[in-house]
């Protein structure tokens, strides 16, 4: 019996072990297909984000690619527009043929197709001539002959920038712009046309419509006699008179003075310009520009030694003066008025831009300054925003590039002074021009101001703003051949802002 039992309970013992072998078997048969199950529903999943992430990249794509043929559209739209829609009457020295009838924009509905540009004119690269208002400014206008070259680039007023309102809300300004081309040698490059220049404004690129060459030795040189063409260059020397708060000053300005008077005896052209200026609390003048080496040389010397100023009437009633010569005193405040708003070199530097605004062409602002503004907590300098950026307006919107000459040279040690240089540096670099803190004395910077100033390119170029507003626009200019060097101001005002 006992063995029978023995028996029983093994093969219970093998019937339990059988059962919970096929019950362990058939759980992990189940977790299996579970986890295949998951898996698939994963890689399903996967493959449809990837076919989401696809689909979406696809559309972006071609919405990038409508929203820039649209653009183009849109350009093209613009360009024509501001060809054809010109309010001022046709000059009467026009051919007495009538012209070929041109749409008239504001009766053209938004969805008629804009009619096809008209073919570009090659530009034109006569070294003789010069583009006045309605050669620069105006619309082009192919079936015109090109105007006859005059006899001298000395015009007494710089061409006012016209508006040509393309629609009630968007309207085109017409831009000049000073640009200097050197290679890295820093030698001026001739040559170049309007399609060598890119004018970048957030990015994008502004439709540049003329570029003409200001300048060589010859024409620096030339009488404008007959036909022989002239171009004058324009420099303000100016003195920042800061012996009262640093007397060790006195003698390295003295030294500048002497220096500089050597360079205007010996290297002066005939054709330059100079206008003398100092700042000792207040804008100071002394010489209009003038040809005259005589007055010159003693324009510096009082305004190096912080004489009294002129009485600038007198000078300009002068029945003598020459009438061609352009003048910043005439666009300058006078007596308590000059004092007045020009409390801080800022102002002062300010009031110098403004009255720059109505000459044409290219202005060589040379100021001799041991720095400007405020030292922060840090030892650094920053740009004080009650001033600074009217400053740096109007001395753009005038042409005026600014060229600092450290009053010190390389006899500056102070920290604080170095710091105070920084202004110097800013400026000089937001305006087109240079500065100069290590030489020996100051005849090396002087003539590497003339010389990168011997010929210069009058860039035009449109750029868009909404109707009614205005403001300032900082630009970037470049040549599309990247081995040279440009050296241009770095924004414009835009609107009734920029003035007449």
């Amino acid at each position: 019996m006992k063995k029978v039992a023995t028996v029983g309970r093994r093969l219970a013992l093998v019937a339990a072990l059988a059962s919970g072998a096929f019950l362990l078997s058939t759980g992990l048969g189940l977790a299996v297909a579970a986890d295949a199950t998951v898996g698939v529903e994963a890689a399903a999943q996967d493959d449809e984000k990837k076919k989401r992430k696809a689909e979406k990249k696809a559309a972006a794509r071609a919405a990038k690619e409508q929203k820039r043929l649209e653009k183009q559209r849109r350009q093209r739209g613009r360009t024509v527009r501001a060809v054809v829609v010109p309010s001022e009457p046709a000059p009467a020295s026009e051919p007495a043929a009538a012209p070929a009838p041109e749409p008239a924009v504001a009766a053209t509905p938004v969805s008629t197709p804009e009619p096809a540009p008209a073919p570009k004119a090659e530009p034109a690269r006569v070294p003789a001539a010069e583009p006045t208002a309605a050669s620069v400014l105006e619309p082009v206008r192919t079936a015109e002959p090109a105007p006859a070259p005059r006899p001298t680039r000395t015009p007494a007023s710089a061409p006012a920038p016209r508006d040509y309102e393309l629609s009630e809300r968007i309207r085109v300004a017409e831009v000049l712009l000073d640009v200097l081309v050197t290679d890295r040698r820093g030698n001026v490059i001739e040559g170049l046309g309007a399609e060598d220049f890119v004018v970048l404004h957030d990015g994008e690129e502004q439709e540049v419509t003329s570029a003409s060459f200001y300048g060589g030795p010859s024409e620096l040189a030339a009488t404008g006699e007959g036909a022989t063409s002239r171009t004058d260059r324009y420099f303000i020397l100016m003195f920042h008179d800061q012996r009262m708060q640093a007397p060790q000053l006195a003698g390295p300005q003295m030294d500048n003075a002497r220096w500089l008077k050597r360079w205007i005896e010996e290297e002066l052209q005939p054709n330059d310009q100079v206008a003398v200026f100092a700042y000792q609390a207040r804008l100071k003048v002394y010489l209009d520009f003038s040809r005259d080496r005589d007055e010159i040389l003693a324009a510096v010397d009082a305004a190096s030694r912080g004489k009294k100023d002129i009485e600038r009437w007198v000078t300009r009633s002068d029945p003598e003066f020459d009438p061609n010569s352009p003048s910043l005193f005439v666009n300058l405040p006078v007596e308590k008025e000059l004092a007045r708003r020009s409390r801080k070199l800022q102002e002062a530097l300010e009031l110098v831009g403004e009255a720059a605004a109505g000459i044409a062409g290219r202005k060589n602002l040379i100021m001799f300054s041991l720095g400007f503004g405020e030292i922060g907590q840090f030892g650094s300098y920053t740009p004080d925003p009650r001033y600074y950026p009217q400053m740096r307006e109007a001395l753009n919107a005038g042409n005026v590039a600014v060229y600092t000459i450290d009053t010190m040279g390389s006899r500056r040690r102070s920290i604080a002074s170095a710091s105070l240089n920084d202004s110097l540096s800013h400026i000089s670099n937001e305006t087109g021009g240079h500065y100069y803190g290590n030489f020996t004395n100051i005849l090396s910077p002087m003539r590497q101001v003339a010389e990168e100033n011997q010929g210069y390119y009058l860039v035009s170029f449109r750029s868009e703003y909404e109707a009614g507003t205005q403001g300032y626009r900082g630009i970037k200019v470049k040549v599309r051949d990247g081995k040279y060097k440009v050296r241009s101001r770095t924004g414009f005002r835009y609107g009734e802002s920029a003035g007449p």
